[in-house]
């Protein structure tokens, strides 16, 4: 269990959580698109029940080091590095809320 020093401000855990749901978006769209089930034309129901299905590959090292390639450039210093610990911290959260996860 992490101590209260461990446990990331509200806005980073957001940011955190929001950047895995992109990225979790973005990889399964990619694959159904890029394997041909979601094409021009395809019903909405269909590609709700697509992703539903499909499935995405990452980790928490992999996430922070999107995050961190993503905020290398930012001007606004609001959200700072995340690290591996972070990440893994919000998927546990979120985890425990009932969000699947892989």
């Amino acid at each position: 269990m992490e101590s209260i020093d461990d446990v990331p401000p509200p806005e980073k855990i957001a940011f955190i959580a929001y950047n895995i749901g992109v990225y979790e978006s973005v990889q399964k769209f990619g694959g159904l698109i890029t394997s041909g089930k979601i094409a021009n034309g395809t019903d909405i129901s269909k590609v709700a029940e697509l992703l539903s299905q499909s499935t995405a590959f990452y980790d928490a090292d992999m996430i922070a080091g999107l995050i961190n390639a993503m905020l290398y450039d930012t001007k606004d210093k609001t959200i700072e590095r995340v690290s591996p610990a972070q990440v893994r911290y919000v998927m546990s959260q979120l985890k425990a809320t009932g969000v699947s996860l892989p």
